[in-house]
C-alpha cells in the first residue's frame, strides 16, 4: 500500500472518530504523520487536511451552529496566529502542553465556576490562545471543546460548533504557514487523499453522531478529553 493511500485511511478513520465526539482525530492523526512526512511539513499539512476535516464537519451540522461563541473565537484566532508566526523562533514551547491539559482537566472534572455576568472575552481568549499555540505545536483543539462543553450545550451543537471553531483555526494556519514560505504544492497528492477521507469521515460520523444518546455521548466525551490530556502530559514528562 503507497504512503498516500495509507495516509488516506487514517485520515477516514481519525475523521470519523472526531465527528462522533467532537475531538481527538486530529491529535491522533498529527501523532501518526511524523512516520509518513519531514519533520517541517507535519503542521502545515496537518493544518491543510484538518481545514478540510473541520469545515465539513461543521457543513453537514451547520444548522446547531451557536455563532456567538465562533465570532468571537475568530477575533482571537487572527490575533494569536499574527503573534505566533512573529515569535516562533523566539519562544520555548517545551511545557505548554501542560498548560493546556491542565485547563482541560478543571474544565471536564472541576468545580463549575459561576459569574454574576457572562466573561467578556472569554472565547476571544480561547480563539487566540488555540491559534497562537496551534501555530507551534499542531493540534490543540480540546481547549475549545472543553470550553463549549462547560457552557452546557447539546451534543450536535457542541460538535459544529467547534467544528467552525477549529476550522479558523487551521485556516489561518494554513495562510500564514503559506505566506511564511511552505510549499504546499510538494505535497498535494497526500493532501488531496487526506482531504478526501477526512470528509468521507466527517459524513460518516455525523450520521453515527445522530444515533447516539445525549448522556452516553456526554459520558464518551469527557473520557476522551481526559485521555487526550493525560497523553500530553506522559508526553511532555516522559
Amino acid at each position: 500500500m503507497t504512503t498516500e493511500a495509507l495516509l488516506t485511511l487514517i485520515a477516514l478513520g481519525t475523521s470519523t472518530i472526531t465527528a462522533i465526539t467532537g475531538i481527538g482525530g486530529g491529535m491522533i492523526m498529527i501523532a501518526i504523520m511524523p512516520g509518513f512526512l519531514p519533520g517541517a511539513a507535519i503542521v502545515p499539512v496537518h493544518a491543510m487536511v484538518q481545514l478540510f476535516a473541520n469545515s465539513s464537519r461543521a457543513l453537514f451540522g451547520w444548522r446547531f451552529l451557536r455563532w456567538e461563541f465562533v465570532l468571537a473565537f475568530i477575533a482571537g484566532s487572527v490575533i494569536g496566529g499574527l503573534i505566533a508566526a512573529g515569535i516562533s523562533r523566539e519562544i520555548n514551547l517545551e511545557y505548554t502542553p501542560l498548560i493546556i491539559a491542565a485547563y482541560i482537566l478543571f474544565t471536564v472534572w472541576g468545580p463549575k465556576v459561576e459569574f454574576r455576568k457572562p466573561l467578556k472575552g472569554e472565547f476571544v481568549a480561547i480563539g487566540l490562545v488555540q491559534t497562537g499555540l496551534s501555530m507551534l505545536v499542531g493540534a490543540t483543539g480540546p481547549m475549545g471543546q472543553a470550553a463549549l462543553l462547560g457552557k452546557g450545550l447539546q451534543r450536535d451543537a457542541l460538535v459544529v460548533t467547534s467544528a467552525l471553531m477549529t476550522t479558523f483555526t487551521h485556516l489561518i494556519k494554513t495562510v500564514l504557514f503559506g505566506l511564511l514560505g511552505f510549499s504546499f504544492i510538494s505535497y498535494w497528492e497526500i493532501i488531496v487523499g487526506m482531504s478526501a477521507g477526512v470528509i468521507g469521515g466527517a459524513l460518516l460520523g455525523t450520521h453515527i453522531r445522530y444515533k447516539i444518546p445525549q448522556a452516553l455521548f456526554l459520558k464518551i466525551l469527557k473520557w476522551v478529553l481526559t485521555l487526550l490530556a493525560l497523553r500530553m502530559i506522559y508526553i511532555t514528562l516522559a
